[in-house]
């Protein structure tokens, strides 16, 4: 099967051009994440990756340490620690070790446009009810965005998402917004275009010129809607959070560190001001080190940001118990806490989301 070649996690030159997430289950075993089941890139841990996978047992042997897995009806599925290994002459590879429970930084994951509320459509949706078919126009490759009130296609010059790219999304979208990627530079490398969710490349660093340097913008809770940071909704406006805790900010002319200092006792049991983030300089690290939260880009809460737009899109905003989520692209609703809406001052990775549910493709 070609010689495996093993590297340290995150190094630059893992972004080749036919850069893509395989799953390498065992000594024997080597197959693409289509015929495995799936497999997918959500996060890091330590010097490892995190990767969800679904697991054919007949491709294990008896001992094979992902037997560990939850079981299926069809497949062993769960999330799991890997290392990065390439194929000489092919493909980055990722060496799925064993399954893992513990927590993780996700993924870097970039609005488009004004919008960390959307979906890249690669399949039609065989079982798509008569009020969703009519709005959502499902065809292969077609990424659709939640903005200004109803849902639509997007094509937005930082719509690469489309595109086989050896980078990962945040690199990609915010590489191209901020002039350092041009689009006509970078080649297609497969048939199919794709961008695979992966955190390696070359380390790309977009700080701010410092417009928003010193700033304090007010933090509010919202009984019925997303957290706001001065006129933004968090979701949008926070990219992510770095290991320490401080908040990276997605300002018009690049990214900033922000540290949040609370002005009540307990922020997330009250509703209003509860708090301040201040900008402190121009954040100048890899944007692949900043963690967005779990869920986005596609899991939206239906209250009074989004229901609207929603219903109008076909999907039921309604579960029992709880506040109703939908994830763009599918049809049905959960029924979850604030992780979501009070999201970065909680952590939606807590909500008892389905790793399979951390994807940007519906």
């Amino acid at each position: 099967m070609g010689e495996l070649l093993e590297v340290k996690p995150y190094e630059p030159y893992l972004a080749t051009k036919n850069s893509g997430l395989y799953v390498f289950l065992g000594p024997e075993v080597l197959l693409p994440w289509e015929e495995v089941g799936d497999g997918r890139l959500v996060g890091r841990a330590g010097n490892r990756f995190v990767v969800y996978v679904e697991v054919d047992p007949n491709l294990l042997g008896e001992d094979h340490p992902l037997r560990g897995l939850k079981k299926g009806e069809r497949a062993l599925w769960g999330l799991a620690l890997a290392r990065p290994v390439i194929r000489r002459r092919s493909s980055l590879v990722f060496a799925v070790e064993r399954p893992y429970e513990g927590p993780f930084r996700h993924i870097c994951i970039p609005p488009l446009g004004e919008s960390r509320w959307w979906v890249y459509k690669n399949r039609y949706p065989l079982n798509l009810p008569r009020e969703l078919f009519g709005v959502w126009m499902y065809r292969d490759f077609g990424t659709y965005i939640l903005d200004r009130g109803f849902v639509r296609e997007y094509s937005g010059k930082d719509d690469v998402v489309t595109t086989h790219w050896p980078m990962s999304y945040c690199k990609a979208v915010l590489g191209v917004r901020f002039g350092l990627v041009r689009r006509e530079d970078v080649k297609c490398c497969e048939d199919v275009p794709r961008l695979w969710p992966s955190p390696l490349g070359s380390p790309m660093s977009i700080p701010g010129s410092g417009s928003l340097v010193g700033v304090e913008l007010p933090v509010v809770r919202r009984p019925r809607g997303y957290l706001k940071v001065g006129s933004w909704l968090a979701w949008h406006r926070v990219l992510g959070l770095l290991d320490g805790g401080r908040w990276v900010l997605l300002g018009d002319d690049g990214l900033y560190e922000a540290v949040f200092t609370p002005t009540v006792k307990e922020p997330l049991e009250v509703f209003g001001e509860v708090g301040y983030v201040k900008v402190l300089k121009p954040y100048e690290g890899d944007v692949d080190d900043v963690a967005s939260p779990c869920g986005a880009p596609r899991l939206v809460a239906c209250v009074e940001d989004t229901k609207e737009a929603l219903v109008a899109a076909g999907h039921r905003c309604e579960a029992e118990g709880g506040i109703p989520h939908v994830f763009l692209g599918d049809i049905y609703t959960v029924s979850l806490g604030r992780e979501a809406i009070d999201w970065p001052l909680t952590d939606p990775c807590t909500a008892g989301l389905h790793p399979g549910e951390l994807r940007v493709d519906g």
